[in-house]
């Protein structure tokens, strides 16, 4: 893959698939699947124990959780059958919640991307009703997939032009926004970081663009790791 190819990607296997040999990061690939998962937080309502599946599974990245109170939290969404999902919704919910207690990380992005498209799919089909036409199905997932795609830049950055963070960028004001932001998932201080970022020294195109973008940013955003020295 060139860079062209990779910054113009709609397609999240074939972006994975290039990672797969880049020694990506088990955590931020990890952190990729949650925020696919992430993105069906209105489809399941009050589903908690999906929900704490995947807050678990985002937990364990950070490892805040151990592997068995992330198996624990996906047995919780396994035993449950809940017909108020739709047969297609759920199997897919649970294919995601799956695929997030994979002990290979690669692995677990690359279902949870295909699952949360799926999800998104189902719900489509029956937010339209029964006389869905097929190519609305398609639209509705490939949709999807170029969303994923964008996520996964937000995570890992441009791997053609890695950014050195300088010690002297980390300042109280920086370390501070990008903390708050990675804590709350809130990343509507993302101009406010490169502010503090520029005013550090900080002269990098690259880091000061993606900041000022918009987005979406996730928690594994590859300047906020780089400003909170994570991998």
């Amino acid at each position: 893959m060139t860079e062209a190819e990779w910054l113009a990607c709609d397609d999240p296997e074939e972006t994975l698939d290039f990672l797969r040999g880049q020694q990506a990061s088990d955590r931020k690939l990890r952190l990729f699947a949650v925020a696919c998962c992430r993105r069906l937080w209105h489809l399941v309502g009050g589903e908690e124990s999906w929900k704490r599946a995947v807050e678990v599974a985002e937990q364990y990245a950070d490892s805040l959780a151990t592997g068995s109170q992330r198996s624990a939290a996906r047995r919780a969404v396994a035993s449950r059958d809940n017909e108020a999902l739709g047969g297609m919704l759920c199997a897919a919910v649970k294919s995601v919640v799956k695929s997030i207690a994979s002990e290979a990380a690669m692995d677990s992005s690359s279902i949870a991307a295909n699952a949360a498209a799926s999800a998104l799919m189902a719900a489509r089909s029956r937010a339209v009703g029964d006389d869905l036409v097929h190519a609305n199905y398609e639209t509705a997932f490939e949709s999807e997939r170029t969303r994923q795609a964008v996520l996964l830049r937000d995570i890992f950055g441009n791997p053609f032009r890695p950014v050195t963070c300088h010690p002297e960028w980390r300042t109280d004001t920086a370390l501070s926004l990008a903390r708050g932001m990675y804590e709350s998932r809130d990343f509507s201080a993302m101009p406010i970081l490169a502010d503090a970022l520029q005013d550090a020294g900080c002269d990098g195109d690259d880091i000061l663009s993606h900041c000022r973008s918009d987005g979406p940013h996730v928690r594994g955003c590859w300047a906020v790791d780089l400003v909170l020295g994570k991998e």
